[in-house]
């Protein structure tokens, strides 16, 4: 962006398919994104290195919520955070 940071649209898409690659790995049926939020902790700069973590909060018969969390590599401060909630139901026929 304009101050040489990283943009909020490309955070959000990344933990977006973090998160989903997360659910995929344990359930098998098709999958909607229900619930969605980020937070922005603190800037990062462009070229700076990050370690993203997803995990499986809840997974449940219907409901499964995620989290995924963006460290610095160098200094391991956490920058940003995500949850989502997807929901695995039979999508309708029309």
């Amino acid at each position: 962006n304009f101050y040489g940071s990283l943009h909020g649209g490309a955070v959000a898409a990344i933990a977006e398919l973090v998160m989903e690659a997360c659910v995929k790995s344990v359930v098998k049926k098709d999958l909607f994104l229900g619930e969605f939020a980020t937070s922005y902790l603190s800037a990062v700069q462009v070229n700076a290195e990050l370690e993203v973590g997803g995990l499986i909060l809840r997974q449940g018969r219907n409901v499964t919520v995620t989290s995924v969390e963006f460290r610095i590599k160098e200094t391991k401060k956490l920058v940003y955070t995500a949850r989502a909630t997807f929901y695995n139901v039979p999508v309708a026929n029309l």
